[in-house]
């Protein structure tokens, strides 16, 4: 690109062109999610878990570690996994927002969120990035304004907002290409923002450190082979992964334990037909993506690899790489393999989103086996659907790239890729509106897609009562369903701490360690002054043990659980007035023997 129109660049005021890009951004924003979100005392949203349970798990996250007590680590809480701890990047909760919050949390309301500020300003970032990348090769504003308008647009960055929040920071991708292209026409080619930008990543989300430092990378080969810098890329390469280790060791990030990989590779890879097909994970009769086309099949968790484009990006890149073909043929082929770097990575990337198996619809083209030991790294970034967000970017980039150098007239290239705009908007509609509709004044209107599990006033009741909640059962998956979480928050807001948190990766070890201590004292008859949560088996095999004058067993919303005091007759009967509670006696429980 930095071969063609190159003269635009000189003219382009960058700092008018980013502030329009922000507005941009913001205004996005506020159309579709209005400004309850930003209300930080306003958790009904957040706590409702929209679409699923992820985002409440977040702010579950973020409580416990508010309420822990500073550690080194900074970004470890020790209430989260009580008592080893673990890092609030694996509730998701944005360490970078977390930290900080919790180093003024004294000066802040009891009930405070940070989801709704962060996800604004991803779209503020996002409209930023975008004018700057447009302006890489158009000098008109207006058409800058366009190209922001377009990325703040993004259907991947609206599927994540708000369901996903730290995975909405699709600006980082953006600020790495921006860098990337931008740096390239220096004499001197700069490493020092993929310093910053890969730095920034591992404190909002590790996701993201495959594409920035992918697109690292493509700059400093690039810079080996065409600026004939022989140790400068890789040193540059190197010094900036001892920097993000470094950051990355300070908030926690390598905390979770011995295992780092999950369950779940190749089954939340990428469909061949991702990017036109307008289907995401999602509820019945929630995310309407697309006015103008059906949704496809696909396997199993492929919906996680959302990326479809939209109707007028797929029409803008049909005809901008047309009208390259058609007007600039040479030059562009010349830039093109010029750009060898972005290009090895970008397809490395999409290879990967595919995973071990690849599918078109929901038929099986091409399956490649692979070892345990593979499934083990690869389950570090198990979702591999999401790495195809590199490719869905630079299509986005075609789309006005194209137009605008193949017409060579800023008024006719606006003229071209207004109504491709308008087209697009009119696609997405559907989807707009629905989440429009969702939270708009969320804050007068408690619409929840995710049911709390926990919804029995005897749980926060209990959660008052104890130091914490313990979790006795399978160490691999919490029990009680999205139940725990529930719990989790209960914690928070009252300072417990608990021993499960539905943390993205955690160590199986310390888990079993609890497990067993905690079936060790029961058989002791001793107790520590928690909630505990059974698995049915661990009930079963220790209910004698359970049932004295010190403690009661109940079922709670379906749940065997247990309490280290006395509740009196009176708030027992209460309890049961209130359906979904049951007070067990020993002589009263018949368990099947199957």
């Amino acid at each position: 690109m930095d071969d063609i129109n190159l003269n635009n660049i000189k003219n382009n005021d960058k700092l008018i062109t980013a502030v329009l890009g922000g507005l941009i951004g913001l205004i996005v924003f506020l159309a579709i999610y209005g400004l309850a979100p930003l209300n930080p005392t306003n958790d009904t949203f957040v706590l409702s878990g929209y679409l699923e349970k992820d985002v409440a798990q977040h702010y579950a996250g973020w409580k416990l570690f508010r309420n822990s007590p500073w550690s080194f680590p900074l970004g470890v809480g020790s209430h989260i996994e009580y008592p080893y701890g673990n890092s609030v990047s694996y509730t998701d909760s944005i360490p970078l927002f977390a930290i900080f919050f919790k180093a003024i949390s004294g000066i802040l309301p009891q009930t405070f969120q940070y989801f709704g500020i962060f996800v604004m300003l991803c779209f503020v970032l996002q409209g930023v990035f975008g004018a700057l990348l447009t302006s890489l090769f158009a000098e008109c504003k207006v058409y800058c304004s366009i190209g922001a308008l377009l990325f703040s647009l993004s259907p991947v960055l609206i599927e994540r907002s708000f369901r996903h929040c730290a995975l909405a920071a699709h600006f980082l991708i953006l600020s790495a290409l921006y860098y990337y292209f931008k740096n390239r026409r220096k004499t001197k080619w700069s490493y020092i923002p993929f310093y910053i930008i890969n730095a920034l990543a591992i404190t909002i989300h590790p996701y993201f450190l495959p594409f920035t430092f992918a697109i690292m990378f493509a700059f400093a080969v690039e810079d080996f082979i065409i600026g004939r810098n022989w140790w400068k890329p890789w040193f540059n390469i190197i010094f900036s992964i001892v920097i993000t280790l470094g950051v990355g060791y300070c908030i926690g990030a390598f905390t979770s334990g011995e295992v780092l990989g999950a369950v779940g590779y190749g089954y939340f890879s990428m469909n061949l037909n991702s990017y036109i097909n307008p289907v995401s994970p999602h509820f019945e009769g929630a995310n309407n993506w697309s006015q103008l086309i059906s949704d496809r099949a696909y396997f199993g968790g492929q919906n996680e690899g959302f990326n479809y484009l939209g109707v007028g990006v797929i029409a803008a890149a049909a005809l901008s790489l047309s009208a390259v073909i058609i007007t600039q043929f040479k030059t562009a082929a010349k830039s093109f393999i010029n750009h060898f770097g972005i290009i090895f990575s970008t397809a490395c990337l999409t290879v990967f989103a595919f995973s071990n198996a690849v599918y078109w619809d929901g038929q099986l083209l091409l399956a490649i086996p692979y070892s345990e030991k593979l499934q083990l790294l690869f389950g570090m970034f198990r979702a591999t659907g999401r790495f195809g967000w590199m490719l869905f970017y630079l299509v986005f980039l075609l789309a006005l790239y194209g137009i605008y150098i193949a017409v060579k007239n800023p008024k006719i290239a606006c003229a071209v890729i207004v109504p491709l705009m308008l087209l697009q908007i009119y696609d997405l509609s559907g989807v707009l509106k629905e989440k429009h509709d969702y939270f708009y004044n969320f804050s007068t209107e408690n619409r929840q897609y995710r049911a709390m599990e926990a919804q029995h006033p005897f749980w926060e009741d209990a959660v008052q009562k104890v130091d914490g909640v313990m979790e006795v059962g399978d160490v691999h998956a919490p029990l009680f369903g999205n139940g725990m979480i529930d719990l989790a928050s209960m914690c928070g807001t009252y300072n417990k701490h608990i021993n499960s948190c539905f943390c993205a990766r955690f160590n199986y070890h310390e888990r079993y360690a609890i497990a067993e201590n905690e079936e060790n004292l029961f058989e002791a008859g001793e107790y520590n002054n928690l909630l505990y949560v059974f698995e049915e088996r661990i009930f079963r095999d220790t209910y004698y043990l359970t049932m004295n004058d010190r403690c009661q067993v109940f079922i709670v919303d379906g749940q065997y659980t247990m309490v280290p005091f006395i509740y009196s007759e009176e708030e027992i009967a209460e309890f049961t007035a209130m359906g979904n509670f049951e007070e067990l006696d020993f002589e009263d429980v018949v368990f099947d023997e199957n």
